[in-house]
């Protein structure tokens, strides 16, 4: 059974993948999945919150398609991938 799923907009074998990765993680039995972002879940006002009983939760097929929205807007150091790319940081 998959419990887990990672979106990032950068490849997985680059040393920084961990920190623009989202984890699409099965929460408990049921088909609720959720979005995970550096220890953090989406919510519903759209941040990203260390409270897990906050965290939105979808199905699994939304959950992907969730996390490949967010995969290009998500921050490390306040900058987005690409972001970090175009300063060479990357």
């Amino acid at each position: 059974m998959i419990t887990e799923h990672a979106i990032c907009t950068i490849p997985e074998g680059h040393s920084l993948w961990r920190h623009f990765a989202i984890k699409v993680q099965r929460k408990g039995s049921t088909d609720e999945w959720v979005l995970i972002h550096c220890g953090y879940y989406l919510v519903p006002n759209g941040e990203w919150s260390p409270d897990a009983r906050a965290a939105l939760r979808f199905d699994e097929k939304l959950a992907l398609e969730v996390a490949e929205h967010w995969a290009p807007r998500v921050e490390s150091n306040g900058r987005t991938a690409y972001e970090a790319m175009e300063a060479g940081l990357l």
